[in-house]
């Protein structure tokens, strides 16, 4: 197979897998070692009523509703290894959005950053 047949499969799979997470139903977001937020996807928006606009400004655990430590432990915490949770999102309205969660690391262009995975959860 020619590098340039190769090239275009692996551009093609990653337009697919970008395609597939923009329309799934789990809210994925990307944010960096700072805790800014690099991408959103349209269920994370509906999740927690910001649209991504408002979403790259702001930052990873800004909108937690924590009891025991701060955002920035909780986020160490969740961002030290592979981690798989609960927890109490905000949305923009104020409603305390009870979610299951992953955080899982990767990397983006080279520099470190985490997909984070949040669904509503089931009642």
């Amino acid at each position: 197979m020619s590098s340039d047949l190769s090239r275009l499969i692996e551009i093609v799979q990653v337009t697919l897998l970008g395609d597939a997470w923009e329309r799934a139903e789990v809210g994925a977001v990307v944010f960096n070692d700072g805790r800014r937020y690099l991408a959103a996807n349209p269920a994370y928006c509906a999740l927690t009523g910001y649209s991504r606009e408002e979403i790259v400004d702001l930052r990873a655990g800004h909108n937690l509703e924590l009891e025991e430590m701060s955002q920035a432990d909780f986020i160490h915490q969740i961002t030290d290894r592979r981690s798989l949770g609960e927890a109490v999102i905000r949305h923009k309205d104020g409603r305390a959005v009870p979610v299951p969660y992953m955080v899982i690391p990767s990397q983006v262009s080279e520099l470190p950053c985490y997909i984070g995975l949040v669904w509503p959860r089931a009642e």
